[in-house]
């Protein structure tokens, strides 16, 4: 015998323990005057039998009152039992996980393709809507794209062009610096070797003035004695070529002084040429030091066109993604609800349209409400029976899933102050959430906000 059964047995069909109290008030006083009745009507039969001499309608009506209140009282231990074994609250209505569907970018509801009350899959298309700027925005953004990537292949190209030159320029001018420095090494040796030579020369130079000086005074004594005819013709000559000699000897002396002088003179101009040469071969160095240092400059816009190549990218799925938008698909089973969209609608970026309600058994629960009284023999886990109002003769089997933390009035936008010295003692309400059995509603004729009455076996 199922639950219902036995309730259905024990009491009304409506189980709330107020009801079964006034029911049992009822039966009492149904009692009472069935009794009186039957009292009155025993005496009048008494009175009929004694009068007629047949007593066994007495006993008749005695057995009729004992068996009346065998009746009562098996009915009323059964409801007894029943109100021991199980808690029931009519303050309970059926709840789900309602789907609202609204646009994703601001477009115009081209097409509608389901009604209200439409049963739909998930994944299928529900309506369609139109954006004639977003196929040019795609386009644009297409645009950016191939502009980014070819800014990022120029800063590559840029890069690896430097990376392969600098090395060269440098190592050459590197190699021009040493050729410079090597230069004035060689004019600086060269202009020492030039001093020298021309102090040789010099002194050489001196050493023929004395000569020229001993050998003219020797010509003008032996031209005097000539002249005197002290001494012969041919000693004058000699005298007179030795001083020629010594001349001869004091200029070319002079001009090796002269030369080794210009020489010298151009060996000092060699130097400060490689001295200039030195220092434009350090410029040049660096420069290309410098320019070795651009290459990380390079680098960085090259970075920087990879950020925009990555951001064209990013904005060109954008758009790509918003096209997608214009198709709006179920997200889950259910049943079109609260369908709002119009035909030509301009529809703004989170506008609701419609809204799926899923009415899968696994979709539903039943949120209850029981007296704190009743709390003490709910546990999670516990079966329980659903009784619809809109479906009087089934009932459909749940399971207590959870209890909530905190009662229904604590959740409220004000909450109640019991410190305010108007203090009434209200009994509290426990919201419960009971879930449905897999088989329990096949047919999915349950619907959101139904009013239920919840009935839990405690027994366990």
């Amino acid at each position: 015998m199922t639950q219902t059964q036995a309730r259905e047995d024990a009491v009304n069909p409506k189980s709330e323990l107020p009801q079964l109290e006034t029911l049992d008030s009822e039966v009492s006083s149904v009692a009472t005057d069935e009794v009186g009745t039957q009292t009155a009507a025993s005496d009048a039969t008494d009175r009929d039998i004694v009068k007629s001499g047949k007593p066994y309608g007495r006993i008749l009506l005695w057995v009729l009152g004992l068996l009346l209140l065998a009746m009562g009282g098996y009915w009323g231990d059964r409801w007894w039992k029943f109100q021991q074994t199980h808690v029931t609250t009519e303050n309970a209505e059926i709840r789900g996980y309602v789907s609202p569907i609204s646009a994703e970018i601001p477009a115009t509801v081209q097409e509608i393709l389901v009604k209200a009350g439409d049963s739909v899959k998930a994944g299928q298309v529900l309506l369609r809507l139109e954006d004639k700027d977003l196929q040019l925005k795609i386009q644009e953004a297409e645009a950016a794209l191939v502009n980014a990537q070819a800014q990022l292949a120029g800063a590559r190209d840029t890069v690896e062009v430097t990376r392969q030159i600098n090395p060269t320029q440098v190592g050459r001018s590197q190699a021009n610096l040493a050729a410079s420095q090597s230069g004035i090494q060689e004019a600086q040796a060269q202009i020492l070797k030039l001093q020298a030579q021309i102090k040789t020369k010099q002194a050489a130079v001196n050493q023929v003035q004395t000569e020229v000086t001993r050998t003219q005074a020797d010509f003008q004594r032996y031209k005097f004695l000539y002249d005197e005819g002290a001494v012969s013709a041919q000693q004058f000559d000699l005298a007179q070529a030795a001083y020629n000699n010594a001349q001869a000897g004091l200029a070319a002396a002079t001009q090796g002084v002269a030369q080794a002088q210009a020489e010298l003179a151009s060996g000092q101009a060699q130097l400060r040429t490689s001295m200039a040469q030195v220092n434009a071969a350090k410029g040049q160095v660096a420069e290309t030091r410098v320019s070795g240092q651009n290459i990380i400059v390079q680098q960085d816009r090259q970075k920087q066109a990879q950020a925009q190549v990555q951001q064209a990218i990013a904005t060109l799925a954008l758009a790509r993604q918003q096209l997608t938008y214009l198709e709006i698909k179920a997200p889950v089973s259910g049943y079109v609800g609260q369908l709002t969209a119009q035909l030509g609608q301009k529809a703004q970026a989170g506008q609701p349209l419609l809204s799926i309600v899923p009415l899968q058994t696994d979709r539903i629960y039943v949120e209850a409400n029981f007296k704190e009284t009743a709390l003490a023999k709910l546990r999670v886990g516990e079966k329980a029976e659903i009784e619809v109002d809109a479906y009087p003769n089934e009932t459909f089997p749940a399971t207590v899933t959870a209890i909530s933390p905190a009662t229904g009035s604590s959740y409220a936008l004000i909450a109640p102050d019991n410190a305010t010295g108007n203090f009434n003692k209200v009994v509290q309400w426990v919201p419960v959430r009971l879930v449905f059995d897999a088989d329990a509603d096949p047919q999915h004729k349950l619907r959101l906000g139904l009013n239920v009455t919840a009935i839990v076996e405690t027994s366990n």
